[in-house]
């Protein structure tokens, strides 16, 4: 299998328990209200993961040997702002009574950071 085929599936496979993840977490009253944020986090974070994998799949075929660290630290920073304007544009259509609708957001992010650490490890691995 191809690298980007290994992706895919340990994608979906991660999504699929993601959902489950957050089924249960939506199935507290606390929380039922937040199903629209962990959807719009679960696309954001799954686009910002396949243009991240996309692009470090590049890097390790490019001689410049910063360019892997140099996409690894964008990508940290592009995820932070992102996630911060995501979470008060939220706030602001939303407004939502107390900050419990920030803990759906940090389940995804801490699942999905685990996921990206585990894929930039392999892609790294590759490096000549």
């Amino acid at each position: 299998m191809s690298g980007y085929t290994i992706f895919v599936r340990n994608l979906l496979v991660f999504l699929a328990f993601l959902v489950l993840v957050l089924v249960f977490l939506h199935s507290f009253e606390s929380q039922s209200d937040t199903a629209i944020l962990s959807i719009m986090t679960v696309v954001l974070f799954t686009i910002l993961s396949i243009v991240l994998y996309i692009a470090l799949r590049i890097s390790v075929k490019s001689t410049n040997k910063q360019l892997f660290i140099s996409y690894t630290i964008l990508n940290m920073i592009i995820r932070m702002v992102m996630s911060i304007g995501l979470l008060l544009m939220y706030r602001e259509i939303y407004k939502p009574v107390d900050g419990k609708f920030v803990l759906p957001f940090l389940v995804i992010y801490i699942l999905f950071t685990i996921f990206e650490t585990s894929f930039m490890l392999k892609i790294a691995d590759e490096k000549p």
